[in-house]
Protein backbone atom coordinates (compact mmCIF):
# COMPACT_ATOMS: atom_id res chain seq x y z
CA UNK A 1 0.00 0.00 0.00
CA UNK A 2 1.07 3.39 -0.73
CA UNK A 3 0.69 6.18 1.39
CA UNK A 4 0.59 8.58 -0.90
CA UNK A 5 -1.16 7.19 -4.22
CA UNK A 6 -3.69 8.86 -5.72
CA UNK A 7 -5.77 6.25 -5.17
CA UNK A 8 -7.12 7.75 -2.08
CA UNK A 9 -8.81 10.41 -3.61
CA UNK A 10 -11.18 8.12 -4.53
CA UNK A 11 -12.60 5.90 -1.63
CA UNK A 12 -13.68 8.68 0.92
CA UNK A 13 -16.49 10.32 -1.19
CA UNK A 14 -19.35 8.45 -0.14
CA UNK A 15 -18.12 7.83 3.82
CA UNK A 16 -20.67 9.55 5.96
CA UNK A 17 -17.73 9.28 8.98
CA UNK A 18 -20.68 7.60 10.94
CA UNK A 19 -18.36 5.53 12.55
CA UNK A 20 -20.22 2.30 11.90
CA UNK A 21 -17.37 0.13 10.33
CA UNK A 22 -15.08 0.49 13.27
CA UNK A 23 -18.08 -0.18 16.19
CA UNK A 24 -18.74 -3.35 14.07
CA UNK A 25 -15.30 -4.55 13.91
CA UNK A 26 -14.20 -7.12 15.95
CA UNK A 27 -10.97 -5.92 15.91
CA UNK A 28 -11.11 -2.11 16.23
CA UNK A 29 -10.21 -0.98 19.61
CA UNK A 30 -9.90 3.30 19.70
CA UNK A 31 -10.96 4.81 23.21
CA UNK A 32 -11.38 8.35 24.36
CA UNK A 33 -10.81 9.67 27.83
CA UNK A 34 -12.44 12.67 29.46
CA UNK A 35 -12.87 13.83 32.71
CA UNK A 36 -16.27 14.37 34.20
CA UNK A 37 -16.49 16.68 37.54
CA UNK A 38 -19.27 15.29 40.14
CA UNK A 39 -18.77 18.09 42.79
CA UNK A 40 -15.83 18.04 43.94
CA UNK A 41 -15.03 14.59 42.87
CA UNK A 42 -14.03 13.69 39.44
CA UNK A 43 -13.55 10.63 37.39
CA UNK A 44 -11.82 9.85 34.46
CA UNK A 45 -14.09 8.09 32.12
CA UNK A 46 -12.96 5.83 29.00
CA UNK A 47 -15.45 5.36 26.26
CA UNK A 48 -15.27 4.00 22.65
CA UNK A 49 -14.04 5.96 19.69
CA UNK A 50 -13.38 5.65 16.10
CA UNK A 51 -10.93 6.74 13.51
CA UNK A 52 -13.61 7.77 11.50
CA UNK A 53 -14.82 10.84 13.21
CA UNK A 54 -13.51 13.92 12.72
CA UNK A 55 -12.40 14.59 16.00
CA UNK A 56 -10.54 11.81 16.80
CA UNK A 57 -7.27 12.87 16.21
CA UNK A 58 -7.56 16.90 17.30
CA UNK A 59 -4.93 18.09 19.06
CA UNK A 60 -5.10 20.03 21.96
CA UNK A 61 -3.54 22.80 20.13
CA UNK A 62 -6.14 22.71 17.48
CA UNK A 63 -4.01 21.10 14.78
CA UNK A 64 -5.62 17.92 13.33
CA UNK A 65 -3.30 15.62 11.57
CA UNK A 66 -6.22 13.99 9.92
CA UNK A 67 -8.38 16.50 9.10
CA UNK A 68 -10.08 14.68 5.79
CA UNK A 69 -12.14 12.08 5.59
CA UNK A 70 -9.70 10.95 2.40
CA UNK A 71 -7.06 10.96 5.45
CA UNK A 72 -9.21 8.77 8.30
CA UNK A 73 -9.98 6.17 5.64
CA UNK A 74 -6.38 5.55 4.35
CA UNK A 75 -5.01 5.82 8.02
CA UNK A 76 -8.06 2.86 8.58
CA UNK A 77 -7.07 1.10 6.04
CA UNK A 78 -2.97 1.24 6.40
CA UNK A 79 -3.28 0.38 9.89
CA UNK A 80 -5.66 -2.89 9.46
CA UNK A 81 -3.76 -3.64 6.42
CA UNK A 82 0.31 -2.20 6.25
CA UNK A 83 1.40 -1.17 9.37
CA UNK A 84 -0.15 -3.93 11.40
CA UNK A 85 1.20 -6.65 8.96
CA UNK A 86 4.62 -4.49 9.71
CA UNK A 87 4.43 -4.85 13.52
CA UNK A 88 2.97 -7.80 14.72
CA UNK A 89 3.31 -9.98 10.97
CA UNK A 90 -1.09 -10.64 10.76
CA UNK A 91 -3.66 -9.02 9.20
CA UNK A 92 -6.05 -6.51 11.80
CA UNK A 93 -9.18 -7.78 9.86
CA UNK A 94 -11.07 -10.99 10.43
CA UNK A 95 -12.53 -10.93 7.15
CA UNK A 96 -16.33 -11.27 9.16
CA UNK A 97 -17.69 -8.65 6.74
CA UNK A 98 -19.99 -6.79 10.24
CA UNK A 99 -18.52 -3.46 8.42
CA UNK A 100 -19.42 -4.18 5.00
CA UNK A 101 -22.71 -5.59 5.99
CA UNK A 102 -23.41 -2.23 7.99
CA UNK A 103 -22.27 0.27 6.26
CA UNK A 104 -25.02 2.82 4.95
CA UNK A 105 -23.56 4.11 2.02
CA UNK A 106 -22.07 0.66 0.96
CA UNK A 107 -18.45 1.06 1.25
CA UNK A 108 -16.41 -2.29 0.89
CA UNK A 109 -12.75 -2.24 2.28
CA UNK A 110 -12.46 -5.96 0.26
CA UNK A 111 -13.16 -3.92 -2.44
CA UNK A 112 -10.65 -1.38 -1.46
CA UNK A 113 -7.66 -3.56 -0.87
CA UNK A 114 -8.56 -5.34 -3.66
CA UNK A 115 -8.37 -2.40 -6.05
CA UNK A 116 -5.00 -0.97 -3.83
CA UNK A 117 -3.26 -4.44 -4.11
CA UNK A 118 -3.61 -3.90 -8.35
CA UNK A 119 -1.79 -0.92 -8.10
Amino acid sequence: MNFDNPFWNTIHGKCLACGTCTYMCPTCHCFDISDEVKGADGVRIRSWDSCMFPMFTKETSGHNPRSSQKERWRQRAMHKFKYYVDNFNAIACVGCGRCVMSCPVNIDIRKIVEDISKL
